[in-house]
């Protein structure tokens, strides 16, 4: 890329920003120095005299064993820690250089210290809390860059008070609480000065929580008031009307959902009950969104950046809000629970149709708010398909926000949809940036069915629909009609990525999807096409979790034309499929 080309990519890039992120983005650049000088400043800060035992733990989350076996306790008392499937030991630095960057963040939120807590709440063996104190004085002791990073304060402020909470009778009236104490008010005083407003969106979001929880914490009053307006108005910003988060991930929808509960918590503890039920609403909307939109997967479904290993499940964060949000949501799971053929949520673009025993995501939205599209994904008209919850057809996912695969898993290839040549729906970019993107994008749920259409950055433009026959009713029917925004021979690309595990196997004019030697559906293909099953290469790999990458096949189906083409494929589920779990 020269240097025309790369200062093109960033106008297209920045023009979408708001100006109070451009403004931030120059201030961060210019005031560098007078950060770092800052930084030194509130380090030299003494504790507040007093605070709140406030209580932010929420046992359905935290203690969850699904959720703690992602940081193995016998490898923390090796002081090994295993982050995103990924294992280092920690020096005095608490850096990690042949470790990514996503990694060494991840590193700083010290959610590895909790298990260790529970551990010992549960257990009361004295190894759990000596080695949580150990990696907690290590921590204190450090000076890694990343770990006053605004986005690692905020994620870390709630991990050590849910640690302080579970260990509090052990903790009382040491000099460690007071360390972690003094840490946590020098953390938030830096926290107030350097938000995230040049990015905005989720990292923004996590500024606020924090400072909302910090402000309660130290009983400040005015700060409490200011950041609970803010935090207020980002939730009417970021939740859209259908209850879906605005980055369209339901990753981060649910990192968003908990953090809100994480608030509410804070706020029914040092008794601003009434400030606590003006978050049942949203929390209402986000769970009803969550129910539906996963019904029918067994892990988060793989759309813009997302993976299995970050966020709560949906099933243990729907537990902590019946639990500890009132009755107030329970007929939203009743509803979200019924048979229901299509489910629109129209503001985000996400449909779901559902059939018997299968499940459909189909994906027809932005790719995330207009001044954010750091998680974008190119996978607009793409699906998802589960039968009895197990996945069959599937998104390739993210696996990494740094590497060499970063921009594979960004692209439109990696994806269960469609385009031209080579030409990618979006201009997705580096590790978080887009310039051109998608637009006029439209989707609509019938009777039976649904149907999406967008115009690609460079013009061209695809309509997908989607329905199961009538007559013949395990057979999905997809319809792709594509048309050029030039003159010319191209070529038509759909993409078919199954799940591993499965398999594909010719049979003349038809693809048979195996599990084993079992036979699962059959595609028919399109009139005059030609296909591919890719079986190595970069397009196999898959990464459902964060760090853990697997392979899968892929069918990708070439049909040549001139201006513009109708392609139409049938999938007939075939054969017993068993329940899952």
């Amino acid at each position: 890329m020269n240097r025309i080309e790369k200062a093109w990519l960033c106008w297209n890039t920045v023009k979408s920003l708001k100006p109070v992120q451009i403004r931030h983005q120059i201030e961060n650049r210019i005031c560098r120095g007078r950060r770092k000088k800052y930084l030194d400043s509130v380090k030299a800060l003494l504790g507040p005299k007093s605070w709140s035992e406030i209580k932010l733990l929420i046992p359905e989350l935290d203690c969850d064993p699904d959720y703690l076996q992602r940081f193995p306790k016998d490898k923390l008392l090796r002081n090994e820690i295993e982050l995103l499937h990924e294992s280092h030991r920690i020096e005095k630095e608490w850096r990690v250089l042949e470790a990514s960057h996503l990694w060494n963040y991840n590193l700083h939120y010290l959610e590895f210290l909790i298990p260790l807590a529970v551990e010992y709440s549960v257990t009361g063996e004295e190894a759990y809390f000596l080695k949580w104190k150990e990696f907690v004085e290590g921590w204190l002791k450090q000076s890694s860059d990343d770990s006053f990073e605004p986005y690692t304060i905020s994620m870390r402020i709630p991990n050590l008070l849910i640690c302080m909470e579970l260990l509090r009778e052990k903790l009382r009236d040491t000099e460690l609480e007071s360390a972690v104490i003094t840490s946590l008010y020098q953390q938030y005083r830096y926290l107030l000065k350097t938000q995230e407003r040049a990015l905005l969106a989720n990292h923004y979001f996590e500024n606020l929580k924090a400072l909302v929880i910090s402000s309660l914490l130290f009983q400040e009053t005015e700060m409490y008031h200011q950041y609970f307006d803010l935090f207020l108005k980002e939730i009417e910003e970021q939740i859209l009307s259908d209850g879906l988060h605005f980055e369209r991930s339901l990753m981060y929808h649910k990192i968003i959902l908990e953090d809100i509960l994480r608030v509410h918590a804070a706020l029914r503890s040092t008794g601003h009950r009434e400030d606590a039920k003006k978050l049942i609403p949203a929390i209402q909307m986000m769970a009803s969104a969550m129910m539906k939109l996963e019904r029918g997967f067994e892990r988060t479904p793989l759309f813009n950046d997302a993976g299995n290993n970050v966020s709560k499940s949906r099933d243990v964060l729907f537990r902590a809000i019946i639990r500890h949000c009132t009755n107030s949501v329970t007929a939203e799971k009743s509803n979200a629970q019924k048979e229901t053929a299509v489910e629109g949520f129209e503001a985000s673009g996400c449909y779901m149709l559902t059939h018997k025993d299968t499940a459909l995501f189909f994906d027809c939205g932005e790719i995330g708010p207009s001044y954010m599209g750091g998680h974008a994904h190119c996978d607009c008209l793409s699906f998802e398909l589960s039968v009895n919850g197990k996945a069959l057809f599937v998104n390739s996912g993210t696996g990494q926000y740094q590497g060499e695969l970063r921009s594979f898993f960004r692209s439109t290839a990696a994806h269960n949809t469609l385009m031209i040549d080579d030409r990618e729906q979006s201009e997705l970019w580096g590790e978080h940036r887009a310039a051109r993107r998608i637009r006029k994008v439209q989707g609509k749920a019938g009777d039976r069915g649904l149907i999406g259409r967008f115009q690609s950055f460079r013009g061209d433009f695809f309509r997908r629909s989607l329905w199961w026959k009538k007559e013949e009713e395990h057979v999905l029917v997809i319809r792709d009609d594509l048309k050029a925004c030039d003159a010319g021979k191209h070529t038509a690309r759909q993409f078919l990525h199954l799940a591993p595990g499965y398999r594909y196997r010719r049979d003349g004019r038809q693809i048979e999807v195996l599990e084993g030697e079992t036979l699962r559906a059959v595609i028919k293909l399109p009139y005059k096409c030609d296909y591919l099953i890719h079986k190595e290469g970069i397009l196999t790999n898959y990464a459902e979790d964060f760090g853990e990458y697997q392979r899968k096949e892929v069918l990708e189906i070439r049909t040549l034309f001139e201006e513009k083409v109708r392609s139409e494929l049938e999938i007939e589920m075939t054969g017993e499929w068993e329940t899952n779990g």
